[in-house]
């Protein structure tokens, strides 16, 4: 009975962390890409004011803020005029500092202060997933939590294995996340959002061809350009 009430608890805990301040009210059901890209900008300079800097859009970024936006606002010409696709998540690569966080996080404080809910996805980082498994010894449902619904993934790749004393040692949990993640796409259109420093290809090294081609199926890959901003 105390297991059972254990693991009540711990599915509970990972529902609230899923609908931590995300909107409560949908008010703005649709929004155009002109408005979101409008809303998008007084959005970031109010965050980067906050840690004392300036958001510049610049050569660097101004194509990646165009189809960043245009792919949120499911602007058609996402797809009609830059081969994107709609259906898919996005996987949002480039050099440390470069704005990929603080992008999504941009659009997670659109979400909530507009109550845009399509916008809305969970952020967690890939070493938090692994400090959870860690910490946890009902594995199987940090793994099952964070293979369905909408999530964002910061910094894949950073992650260092995951321990599993009561299995084998060492292990690379986003092998399975990820593939049980592109069966969730595939069956319910589940989307999964990724920032990383490493490529398609370094990613592949990393986890595999086999994940890095799921990668490539459940997700729209944007390169976001240009050194640090953090200095």
């Amino acid at each position: 009975m105390r297991r059972g009430l254990v693991h009540v608890k711990k599915v509970l805990e990972l529902q609230k962390e899923r609908k931590k301040i995300a909107p409560k009210k949908e008010r703005n059901n649709k929004i155009m890409t002109h408005n979101l890209k409008r809303i998008f900008n007084q959005e970031a300079i109010s965050f980067f004011e906050l840690e004392n800097r300036s958001f510049v859009v610049d050569a660097d970024n101004k194509n990646f803020y165009n189809l960043f936006c245009k792919y949120w606002a499911r602007d058609v010409s996402f797809e009609n005029d830059h081969n994107g696709e709609l259906e898919k998540g996005l996987f949002v690569y480039g050099k440390p500092g470069s704005g990929k966080t603080t992008s999504f996080k941009i659009i997670q404080n659109v979400s909530v202060k507009y109550g845009i809910k399509k916008l809305w996805a969970p952020l967690i980082s890939a070493e938090e997933v692994v400090s959870k498994y860690n910490l946890d010894r009902y594995k199987d449902y940090i793994i099952g939590n964070y293979s369905k619904g909408n999530f964002i993934f910061d910094d894949l790749g950073s992650e260092k294995e995951a321990n599993n004393t009561y299995i084998f040692g060492k292990e690379d949990i986003f092998q399975t996340i990820l593939e049980r993640r592109y069966n969730a796409f595939i069956e319910n259109n589940t989307k999964t959002y990724i920032t990383s420093n490493l490529s398609i290809n370094e990613i592949q090294k990393r986890y595999g061809e086999r994940v890095s081609d799921r990668i490539i199926r459940m997700c729209n890959i944007l390169q976001l350009d240009g050194d640090s901003r953090r200095l």
